[in-house]
């Protein structure tokens, strides 16, 4: 069975599932080389099937990662294209309707629940029947399936059930499992319990009450960009005092709080929240402001967990969603007492969903709906793999003549010795890693406890800003010498910080964060990438330290490298000394 599953919103990717194995998974941006690319990922499509060997006619399910066609237009690359109907009915009624919501859920919250049901009922009625054709048309146009082969798939079990496949023990234990977004099917948060081999859901909390709307519209409000730098405020957080922003946080603290059915609320829609930054903000400092919000969001989720503990019984924890790229929050919810283990979805924004939704069709048309009978979600270089050859036929082009170009018998070794000695190395090798995160084979790498390269990378080849801490690489069997685990949790997808030791702070000084020196770890597991591996390890032989800082491989505001020609391009415009692409050492000396 070849099923094929994607995201069109937000970072829109395509997965390859065959008979229950992903044999690849691809974010179109990686092709466009536009950052979170949304639309229809056509390219990605392409590609992932060039990848398991297949033809678009050998695919039997193409699966949409939400219930809600209007979604899928939304996002894509050019919203209005084709479809003057939907462009007329955003200027008519349901802009008229759209002002009206905006007003009464600003100065009547407690009307957004009853208004929400008529704007859906509205939707249902008169809108989605149309958009649904509409897109089936646009997908049997542009991507050539028929719409006999389109299904769709609720948008929060896409979320969460690649999640649970990550967890060590999912095929034997029961597993309470949550996610947040801003939205999805009418919803932005979910909890539901996995036990013998069937999901449960006991709790949903709909649309306009997440946190994370106030996330990512503050983002907005502190000119960065929503839906993407929300990480900058994570890393600011740290640098700010609770007694500076303690009475920021308690005027927040009454726009979010968690309910004891477990639902999550808002005291406006959440989407509105920026209505009321301006005044909420109000001489406020930039990190203060971050502080606050960065707080306020581990106060609700680690409130949420124990409540759902409680009430499930069960302390084995799975999240995925948009929310838990939060890092810093997903270490509150691990350091809970009343928690046992955690599982964080590796990129677990919507980029997940389409490896998800893949799953839960092959799950309900071969498996009888039993999770225990899916493949473990382990390894995740989902991308494509270039030849020796390929990579030969480029490096021979004339543009390329000015470097020097050795074909090394030890790439491993090589690229060690340049680190040891403070050089700063791209590395492109084998499959590219799937989602956000770099993990080794689109990556840039220096010497962890050399503070120099911080400004080097930053300066020369990143331009991030000066606040924002760098991530380890680690081998297994030496993490525990640099990180506080407290429990017993596989951390190999960056997914989580976690304190550093004495000897971490010393040896990880410069891919750690710089004020509360935490790391974020991937740590790199042997038979998952032994050629990163043995990197790695010949480093540790060099200068006594088990792990490199690792950085993804890319130009500030481009996505991660995917080809050859991707990687040399980054080559050609940066200060960038050396490039391993293979077996090959590309140095501009």
């Amino acid at each position: 069975m070849v099923i094929i599953g994607i995201n069109s919103s937000h970072n829109s990717t395509a997965c390859l599932l065959v008979n229950g194995k992903i044999e690849a998974c691809i974010s179109e941006e990686r092709l466009t080389r536009v950052k979170n690319q949304s639309g229809l990922p056509i390219l990605a499509i392409k590609e992932i099937l060039k990848i398991g060997n297949f033809k678009i006619s050998d695919v039997d399910y193409l699966v949409l990662n939400t219930l809600e066609p209007r979604t899928h237009l939304n996002y894509s690359t050019y919203p209005d294209e084709g479809l003057p109907w939907l462009k007329s009915q955003k200027k008519s009624f349901l802009g008229f309707l759209w002002k009206i919501k905006e007003e009464l859920y600003i100065n009547f919250p407690k009307s957004k629940t009853f208004f929400t049901n008529i704007l859906d009922f509205y939707y249902e009625s008169f809108v989605d029947p149309k958009l649904k054709n509409l897109l089936l048309e646009k997908i049997e146009k542009e991507i050539g399936i028929s719409r006999h082969k389109v299904v769709s798939v609720e948008h929060h079990l896409s979320h969460i059930l690649p999640a649970l496949l990550a967890a060590k023990d999912f095929k034997t234990k029961p597993y309470l499992l949550l996610t947040l977004d801003s939205l999805g099917d009418k919803l932005c948060a979910t909890v539901s319990v996995a036990r013998n081999g069937k999901i449960k859901r006991v709790s949903q909390t709909l649309t306009g009450n997440s946190v994370g709307d106030l996330y990512t519209q503050t983002t907005a409000y502190l000119g960065m960009k929503m839906g993407e730098h929300e990480y900058k405020l994570m890393g600011l957080a740290p640098y700010t005092s609770k007694k500076y922003y303690q009475e920021l946080l308690d005027n927040m603290k009454k726009l979010c709080w968690v309910n004891n059915d477990l639902t999550l609320e808002t005291k406006i829609h959440s989407h509105l929240f920026y209505k009321i930054l301006p005044k909420l903000y109000y001489f406020q400092r930039f990190d203060n402001i971050a502080g606050a919000l960065q707080t306020l969001t581990e106060d609700i989720l680690t409130q949420w967990v124990k409540k759902a503990i409680k009430k499930t019984g069960l302390s084995d924890v799975v999240v995925a969603g948009g929310v838990f790229m939060n890092v810093k929050a997903n270490q509150k919810i691990l350091e809970l007492k009343e928690v046992k283990s955690l599982t964080v979805m590796p990129s677990s924004g919507d980029e997940s969903t389409a490896i998800g939704a893949s799953q839960a069709i092959y799950l309900e048309k071969s498996l009888g709906n039993d999770y225990r009978q899916l493949n473990a979600l382990n390894s995740i270089y989902f991308g494509g793999k270039f030849s020796a050859e390929e990579i030969k036929k480029e490096l021979t082009k004339s543009k390329y003549k000015k470097y020097k170009i050795t074909l090394e018998k030890n790439i491993e070794q090589k690229v060690a010795n340049l680190l040891s000695n403070g050089n700063i190395v791209a590395r492109f090798n084998d499959k590219m890693e799937w989602g956000a995160r770099a993990l080794g084979n689109r990556s840039i790498l220096a010497h962890p406890s050399n503070l120099e390269v911080i400004s080097l990378i930053n300066e020369q080849i990143k331009s991030r800003d000066f606040w924002m801490p760098f991530a380890p690489s680690m081998l297994d069997k030496e993490s525990s010498k640099y990180l506080k685990i407290k429990k017993q949790m596989a951390a190999p997808y960056m997914s989580i910080t976690f304190d550093s030791t004495k000897e971490g702070r010393e040896k990880f000084k410069a891919a750690m964060h710089q004020y509360d020196f935490s790391l974020r770890p991937q740590i790199v597991y042997k038979d998952w990438n032994p050629s990163y591996y043995k990197l790695i390890e010949e480093f540790r032989k060099i200068t006594g330290i088990g792990g490199v800082l690792n950085t993804s491989f890319n130009l500030h505001g481009y996505p991660v490298v995917y080809t050859p020609q991707d990687a040399l391009y980054v080559l050609e415009n940066s200060n960038l000394k050396y490039l391993a692409m293979g077996s090959y050492l590309i140095a501009d000396e």
